[in-house]
């Protein structure tokens, strides 16, 4: 289980810093994340000195600050919600526009296309929201147990003993696997679309044979899924 702090450290690569969020595991290899954000957070393992970390760190300068470009080039897509009729919002990889009306049994429901939010009141935006989040919850407990199943086929075939399944809200990250060997991933993920579900499974399933994104995790990751790096970055411009 990661061990949280406060700590930070700065990221050099040439004129470019970042600071970074240093995050302590027990976990023995170094780990870097880049957040759809262009957030950067580094999982090292306890106890290791932090110029040791630095000094990892900028080893994967070059790549760290690719992404941080990429993420930076991509338009915003997604405008601030405001939960009345005419907006859009995303299920599995679709847009539908959304229809809210009064009723007395609340409710969101896909119909022709709409998503039909049957709210007791319309202009109450909190309310609405609330609404809208429950009904996510149900669809993503659904969907990501279903593609979790698919996807951790070959997983099992290579020796992996079923992992536990967490949906919960994830602040800042699709998915994890934990040191406890669970998988938990991001009930945001129903938004998008099961290809680029099971990308963010597969690459989390991945981590249970290697807890870094070196070689050794590329490799299976290419193995079971060859477009995986064509799915990051769809996943990431559609759901920014």
């Amino acid at each position: 289980m990661a061990l949280p702090t406060a700590e930070q450290i700065e990221i050099c690569w040439g004129e470019r810093r970042v600071t970074a969020e240093l995050t302590r595991t027990v976990r023995r290899a170094l780990r870097i994340d880049v957040r759809p954000t262009g957030e950067v957070t580094v999982f090292a393992p306890v106890g290791e000195g932090i110029e040791e970390i630095r000094t990892r760190a900028h080893r994967k300068g070059a790549w760290i600050f690719a992404q941080i470009d990429t993420i930076a080039q991509r338009p915003k897509v997604t405008p601030e919600r405001r939960y009345i009729s005419g907006e859009t919002h995303l299920l599995l990889g679709r847009q539908y526009r959304l229809s809210v009306e009064e009723s007395g049994d609340p409710h969101v429901r896909i119909d022709s296309g709409r998503m039909v939010m049957a709210a007791r009141a319309p202009e109450d935006q909190p309310h609405c929201r609330r609404l809208l989040q429950a009904f996510y919850r149900l669809r993503a407990r659904e969907v990501l147990r279903q593609r979790f199943d698919i996807v951790l086929e070959p997983f099992v075939r290579r020796g992996l003993r079923r992992p536990s399944l967490v949906i919960r809200p994830m602040a800042k990250r699709w998915g994890s696997y934990t040191p406890s060997g669970r998988v938990v991933l991001n009930i945001d993920l129903v938004r998008a679309s099961p290809r680029l579900i099971d990308y963010v499974i597969c690459h989390e399933l991945s981590h249970a044979f290697y807890p870094d994104h070196g070689d050794g995790w590329r490799a299976l990751l290419e193995t079971v899924m060859p477009d995986w790096e064509e799915r990051k970055e769809a996943l990431e411009a559609a759901l920014r």
